[in-house]
């Protein structure tokens, strides 16, 4: 089955929404402030595809045409989105109870940002800052 992974360039100017959090970015990976979950918007095309000759996998590289932060108030529309298009491409009409508990824990977070429990150490499920940049221990 083909993979995708993304192109490490953004677009430049006006059509990456990216630009404006970048100092806040910078910051939370550096820890000098917890990390924060963010929606983003995105509209993606090839960039190139690649074939390994060994195994006959297929790579498709993507790029981001254009980026935007999801406004808060727009939060819970882009979660049933997110839904909706998980269990369309699932197959499944009701998701497993960890992955529904863990798309709830992050829009969470982001809706309430100065929450202190961190939704990776457990809990309610009721928001929270992730005090440590992702993948790191």
């Amino acid at each position: 089955m083909p993979n995708v992974k993304t192109n490490a360039v953004l677009p430049k100017g006006e059509e990456n929404g990216l630009a404006d959090i970048a100092g806040a970015l910078v910051a939370e990976g550096l820890g000098r402030s917890p990390v924060k979950l963010r929606a983003v918007i995105a509209i993606v095309a090839p960039r190139r595809v690649s074939v390994d000759t060994k195994t006959g996998d297929e790579l498709a590289t993507v790029e981001i045409r254009r980026v935007e932060v999801l406004l808060p108030v727009d939060l819970g529309a882009a979660e049933k989105l997110l839904r909706r298009a998980l269990e369309s491409r699932s197959g499944q009409t009701t998701l497993e109870l960890e992955l529904e508990d863990e798309i709830r824990q992050a829009f969470d977070q982001m809706l309430n940002p100065d929450s202190p429990e961190d939704p990776d150490e457990g809990g309610d499920g009721q928001g929270g800052k992730g005090g440590k940049p992702r993948g790191k221990s």
